[in-house]
């Protein structure tokens, strides 16, 4: 249901000659000076653009063609697009949420919670629990800084609504969220591979072995510490969003976005380029137990 990421293309837009150099100072002293890997080596990257997904992707594929890394857990990352979503059911951030017109509003001391982004799960049912309590889960924020307990409304939808909400019956956000539509690529993490990409000397290279991104699947990197409880299992996550282009001079913050807007003017699509932060570049994850609760947790570096 949701459009893919064309790796094929962003893999020739940016092919990892993108993030290596072959001249100039030597960023590492581990490696045999001469090695053409050893000079500015790809390194990890919290996953926001395509440049940021084909420099981690194009690591891990080269490494796996020489050596094992590990158990593969398949997972479903999300690149952010400017462009509306094709259907008002899949996932994306900000914009109308998919509900039904009549289910009350999520509050808090009388004031309405925000709309912040929705998963759905229509694509990735064979990667996730069989426990989900239906295919669309809704995520609200009391505020802009909802990382305290009580702060995320979470509520599920399905697919086929009897009357949807409109723009017009949804009260007016508290605060700004980009409006962004999820391109879904299907990859595989590798939870036991961290040895392979440190011994490499590759910077930041525990973001290798499992992604930063906002993803639907049972692997990710968390700064600080594993959000599972006992009986529970990863759902989903939701990365900050944090538009910026690397290498440096590299275009593409988002699919349809070839460079940022200068300023705080915004296209006709309502997209803004305001970062939407978790506490310092965290995520919040959403983990499910055995009986289908859903619950979400936080962290950062």
């Amino acid at each position: 249901m949701h459009p893919q990421v064309d790796f094929d293309h962003w893999a020739r837009v940016f092919p990892i000659e993108t993030f290596e150099k072959t001249d100039g100072p030597r960023q590492f002293d581990s490696t045999e000076a001469g090695d053409p890997l050893d000079l500015w080596k790809p390194q990890g990257q919290i996953i926001t653009s395509p440049a940021h997904l084909c420099e981690v992707e194009l690591v891990r594929k080269r490494y796996a063609k020489a050596q094992d890394l590990g158990p593969a857990v398949p997972v479903d990352i999300f690149l952010w697009s400017i462009a509306p979503p094709e259907k008002p059911y899949l996932t994306k951030l900000g914009g109308v949420p998919h509900r039904e017109a009549g289910k009350a509003w999520p509050t808090a001391d009388g004031k309405p919670f925000t709309f912040v982004g929705q998963f759905c799960f229509i694509d990735s049912r064979d990667i996730i629990s069989d426990k989900l309590p239906d295919d669309v889960m809704l995520i609200f924020f009391k505020d802009a800084d909802s990382i305290y307990e009580g702060s995320v409304h979470i509520e599920w939808s399905s697919i086929d609504l009897q009357s949807p909400v409109t723009a017009e019956q949804c009260p007016e956000p508290g605060f700004a969220v980009p409006r962004l539509s999820g391109h879904i690529y299907r990859t595989n993490e590798y939870p036991e591979s961290g040895d392979v990409f440190e011994q490499a000397d590759h910077h930041q290279s525990w973001l290798f072995p499992t992604t930063q991104s906002t993803k639907i699947g049972r692997e990710s990197f968390s700064p600080q510490h594993d959000p599972r409880n006992d009986g529970e299992e990863l759902l989903c996550t939701l990365n900050s969003v944090h538009p910026k282009t690397y290498p440096p001079g590299a275009k593409w913050p988002f699919i349809g976005l070839e460079t940022l807007p200068k300023g705080r003017n915004q296209p006709d699509n309502g997209y803004n380029c305001e970062n939407m932060m978790f506490g310092d570049v965290g995520c919040i994850f959403f983990v499910i137990n055995k009986d289908g609760r859903v619950r979400w947790s936080w962290d950062c570096y």
